[in-house]
C-alpha cells in the first residue's frame, strides 16, 4: 500500500537535515545558498514553524516561517516553501500553506507575509489565486544573485500579505466552489505615461520562467527591468496585485486600487 501523506511539524534533527536535500532538489541551488539545518532548528525553537509533508518517512516538501515583528501586529514571515520535483503538481504547496494557516491561527497570528519571483506563473497562481494573498510591493534584487534555477538574474521579489481571517481567504481555504477568479476581460493594460487612473489594470509579464532564465537570460533581464518599473509605479499609486491570468499574448497580473471591491 502507498504510504499516507501526512503534514506535521518536524520532530528530529535528521528531519531538519532532510529539508536541505529537499531545497537543493527543488531549486538546484549551490550548497552555500541552502538554509542550514541549525538555522531552521533555531527559527522553529524561537517561535517559528517548520512543517513537512511526509509519505512514510520520506519528506516530499516543507514550509518554514519565522516571527515578524515590524508590522505592528503578530505576524509570521514565510521564508521557505519547497517541494521535491518528483512530487510537484500534486497540490502539496497548497496543503503546506493551509497547514501553516491553521498553525498560525492556533497561535494567535492573523497575518502571514512572504516573497516570490513574480515571473513564476505557478507560484503567482498559488499565492494570489488559490490562497487569495495580495502583492503590495516589489523588492529589487532582494537576495542578491542566487544561482540555481534563477541563474545570474537579480532576485526581484513580490512581497505578499496573506490576511488569514479575510473573507475570501477563509472561503478559499474551505474550498468554496463559488469563489470566482478575478475577471481580466476588458481590463486595460497599464501604460506608464497614461493620465488615466482606472480602478483595475493589467501588468503583463513573459511566459516560460524559470526555463527562459537559462535559454534567454538577456531577454529575461530586459523583461525584468520593464516589469519592475511598471510594478513600482502601480504600487506607488496605491494599487495591489490581486490575481493573475492568461491572455492571448501571455500572462498578466490584475492590479486594483486598494480599498475597492474586487
Amino acid at each position: 500500500m502507498k504510504p499516507t501523506l501526512v503534514i506535521r511539524e518536524l520532530a528530529s534533527p535528521n528531519e531538519f537535515l532532510e529539508s536541505m536535500e529537499v531545497s537543493q532538489d527543488a531549486w538546484d541551488f549551490a550548497p552555500k545558498m541552502v538554509s542550514p539545518a541549525p538555522d531552521l532548528v533555531a527559527g522553529a525553537h524561537a517561535g517559528g514553524l517548520m512543517a513537512g509533508a511526509f509519505e512514510g518517512k520520506r519528506m516530499l516538501g516543507f514550509v518554514f516561517g519565522i516571527p515578524r515583528v515590524n508590522l505592528g501586529e503578530p505576524c509570521q514571515h514565510s521564508h521557505l516553501l519547497a517541494v521535491r520535483r518528483e512530487a510537484q503538481g500534486r497540490g502539496l504547496s497548497t496543503l503546506l500553506k493551509l497547514f501553516q494557516r491553521s498553525w498560525c491561527l492556533d497561535h494567535g497570528i492573523r497575518l502571514v507575509t512572504w516573497t516570490y519571483d513574480p515571473f513564476l506563473l505557478k507560484n503567482a497562481s498559488l499565492n494570489l489565486g488559490k490562497l487569495r494573498a495580495r502583492a503590495r510591493r516589489l523588492l529589487p534584487n532582494f537576495y542578491g544573485e542566487m544561482g540555481g534555477i534563477y541563474g545570474h538574474l537579480p532576485s526581484d521579489r513580490f512581497e505578499v500579505s496573506w490576511r488569514l481571517d479575510d473573507g475570501d481567504v477563509e472561503r478559499a481555504a474551505a474550498g468554496d466552489p463559488t469563489l470566482k477568479r478575478p475577471d481580466l476581460e476588458g481590463v486595460p493594460v497599464f501604460r506608464p505615461r497614461s493620465e488615466k487612473n482606472p480602478p483595475r489594470v493589467l501588468l503583463p509579464f513573459p511566459a516560460g520562467a524559470p526555463e527562459t532564465y537559462k535559454t534567454d537570460p538577456e531577454g529575461a533581464l530586459k523583461a525584468r527591468r520593464v516589469f519592475a518599473k511598471g510594478a513600482h509605479a502601480l504600487f506607488s499609486a496605491g494599487y495591489e496585485a490581486i490575481g493573475v491570468g492568461a491572455r492571448a499574448d501571455g500572462p498578466a497580473y490584475l492590479f486594483k486600487k486598494r480599498g475597492r471591491v474586487s
